[in-house]
Order: C-alpha cells, then sequence, then structure tokens
C-alpha cells in the first residue's frame, strides 16, 4: 500500500468527517471511495453518446487530414 497525503480546510475537514458518520463509514473508506469515482469516472453505460450509431453519414472521401494537416492549415504542401 501507498500513503498519500493532503491537507483541508477546517470547512473541508468537517464536511469529510460529517459525509463519513452520516453514511457509517470511516474517512479512509470515503476518500478512497471518491478516488475511485474519479479516476474510473461515473460513466453510464447505457448513455447515448456510447449506444446511439453516429449522426452524420460518410461521404465516401477518404480523410487524409492526418497527413495534409499542414496544406489544411497553412495552405502549404505537405
Amino acid at each position: 500500500m501507498k500513503v498519500v497525503q493532503t491537507t483541508l480546510t477546517e470547512a473541508e475537514h468537517k464536511l469529510l468527517e460529517e459525509y463519513a458518520k452520516k453514511n457509517s463509514k470511516t474517512i479512509k473508506e470515503v476518500l478512497r471511495q471518491a478516488i475511485r469515482n474519479t479516476v474510473e469516472g461515473c460513466t453510464d453505460p447505457q448513455d447515448p453518446i456510447f449506444v446511439e450509431p453516429p449522426s452524420s453519414k460518410r461521404t465516401g472521401k477518404k480523410d487524409r487530414g492526418s497527413i495534409e494537416h499542414d496544406k489544411y492549415l497553412y495552405s502549404e504542401e505537405s
């Protein structure tokens, strides 16, 4: 295990203590859960952005933007 340390204001610490007590958890448990939620994200796998098809149709043209970006940005040949 690794130790992570930070500084909280009195108000932040009081809020953290009250939250932990209200949820019958220790401060360590609350902080670990907050870290997991932040790092893993709170994404809903059913969110339309992940399940809906693209909103536009392909034109059939090949996109060479990654190859010819200078030409597009600066009107220069790549």
